[in-house]
C-alpha cells in the first residue's frame, strides 16, 4: 500500500460517550435512509432567537418573553429526560455509555451481543457537548474481532456511517476537533 492509500479522511479519537443501537434490515435501511439523510439533529437551546426579535425593534410583551423562555427550559428538561431514561420507543435499542473511537466516517467500541460483518444498524450517539445533540445515523459492520482473553465481553466492532446529514456529521467533527485540541493542549501543559 502507498501512503496516499493509507491516509484518513478523518480525524479519530477515543472518548467515552453514551451511544444506542440496534440491528435493522436493508429494507428497514431503505425506509431510513432519506428520513435521517434529510432531518438533522434539533439543537436543544436556541437563546439567539430570543435576542434576534430584540435586535429587530421588536418589543414583545413580557408573557411572550417568559413564553419563550419557558419552551426553552420544556426542551433542554425533556432532552435530560430522554438522556438519562430510556427514550420513548427505545425497547428495541441496545442503550451502553462505552469508551469509542471516533470519527467523521465511523465509529469502534466493544459490541455485545455480536453482530455480524456486513449488517445494517441504527445508531444515535450523543455528543458530550453542551446542548448534547443526539445524533442519528445509518451503519454497515465493518469489521468485527473478539477482545484477546475475554470471551463474556462481547466483541470490538468497527461501524462506517452510511448514511449520516451533512450537518449532524459537521457537529461530530467539530466535536473531534474540539477535544484533538484540549488533548494537545494538556500534552503541551505536562511536557512544560
Amino acid at each position: 500500500m502507498s501512503a496516499d492509500d493509507e491516509r484518513r479522511e478523518f480525524f479519530r479519537i477515543r472518548d467515552r460517550i453514551p451511544v444506542e443501537f440496534r440491528s435493522i434490515s436493508r429494507e428497514e435501511f431503505i425506509r431510513l435512509q432519506d428520513i435521517i439523510r434529510y432531518n438533522p439533529t434539533q439543537v436543544v437551546d436556541r437563546l439567539h432567537e430570543l435576542y434576534f426579535i430584540e435586535a429587530r425593534g421588536e418589543s414583545p410583551d413580557e408573557h411572550d418573553h417568559l413564553y419563550n423562555y419557558m419552551q426553552m427550559i420544556n426542551r433542554k428538561l425533556d432532552m435530560i429526560i430522554e438522556i438519562l431514561g430510556k427514550s420513548r420507543g427505545s425497547e428495541n435499542y441496545i442503550s451502553i455509555h462505552t469508551d469509542v473511537t471516533i470519527s467523521g466516517s465511523g465509529i469502534q467500541f466493544i459490541c455485545n451481543p455480536p453482530l455480524s460483518q456486513g449488517e445494517f444498524v441504527e445508531l444515535k450517539i450523543i455528543v458530550p457537548v453542551f446542548p448534547y445533540p443526539k445524533i442519528t445515523c445509518l451503519c454497515q459492520t465493518v469489521r468485527t474481532e473478539r477482545e484477546p482473553g475475554d470471551t463474556a465481553a462481547g466483541q470490538m466492532t468497527a461501524f462506517k456511517f452510511v448514511v449520516i446529514n451533512e450537518k449532524d456529521q459537521d457537529i461530530l467533527v467539530n466535536y473531534i476537533f474540539l477535544k484533538e485540541r484540549q488533548y494537545l493542549r494538556q500534552k503541551k501543559e505536562t511536557a512544560s
